[in-house]
């Protein structure tokens, strides 16, 4: 199913594996709840789950329940995702295609929305930074680096499972570019992490490990869209496989970030 175009200003809603979908004009709001079992959308009032309310290029959530925490992901980020509380109501969701799953397990829990695509801002080519965690300038990065390939190799996991993975170590990095057919020790690999962590302007606290540095630009580079999906193909190769909670055979696990509202 493709998005919704712009200029209709309308949110679709899929009911995961079923049709048709419901479209949801500007201004209009629907319902959503159990009924049979299943997840159902409309404008029946025994649908008391919640509400979704579609204003431009985003829409509002609202959790009617008494009880339970509701996630809204983004299936277009690096492992956003907004809790909506039990008693909620009005919490704008910024991300253009969603996943709401309502309970945890198996089963009719999850539905997909689909909002208009926001426009883009006009862009001036001579100020190309994005805006840092202290309100400076974060320059681009080389893209042809290879600092920024070890960037790249270091967001994979999470590009690839929405933030479900494990930031690589050092020794995971080199083995995944020596498959791309770049070779780098693991002693290149710090050397250019700790690149990294100075380009980006940021300092470990003392004490801090060489963990947090890893962790430190990866969120970062996600956060501001200096590292994308489409920067994958700088690291062509087999991808390494991953365990449940781990990035190919070692690492610690990583949970996606939480808007909690």
């Amino acid at each position: 199913m493709s998005r919704a175009e712009p200029a209709a200003r309308s949110v679709l809603i899929s009911l995961d594996g079923r049709s048709p979908a419901v479209e949801l004009p500007d201004g209009d709001s629907v319902r959503f709840g159990w009924r049979a079992g299943e997840i159902t959308v409309g404008t029946d009032r025994a649908l008391t789950a919640g509400r979704i309310d579609a204003f431009g290029d985003y829409w509002l959530m609202s959790n009617c329940g008494a009880a339970g925490t509701y996630c809204v992901e983004n299936l277009e980020g690096a492992g956003e995702y907004v809790k909506v509380r039990a008693g909620r109501a009005g919490v704008p969701i910024p991300f253009e295609l969603s996943r709401v799953t309502l309970t945890v397990g198996a089963g009719s829990n999850s539905f997909t929305v689909y909002a208009p695509e926001a426009p883009e801002a006009p862009e001036a080519p001579e100020h190309r930074t994005a805006v840092g965690p202290d309100g400076g300038g974060i320059p681009l990065l080389d893209e042809q680096s290879r600092y920024f390939q070890v960037l790249v190799c270091l967001c994979e996991p999470r590009l690839r499972d929405c933030g479900a993975a494990a930031v690589p170590t050092p020794a995971q990095v080199s083995a995944r570019l020596s498959a791309a057919g770049v070779p780098l020790g693991r002693s290149a690999v710090n050397y250019h992490i700790d690149y990294l962590v100075k380009k980006l302007g940021t300092a470990a606290p003392r004490g801090m490990t060489r963990a947090w540095k890893r962790d430190t630009v990866v969120t970062l580079a996600l956060k501001f869209d200096l590292v994308r999906p489409e920067h994958l193909g700088l690291i062509p190769g087999r991808v390494p496989e991953r365990v449940p909670g781990r990035f190919a055979e070692g690492g610690r696990p990583a949970a996606g970030r939480a808007l909690h509202v």
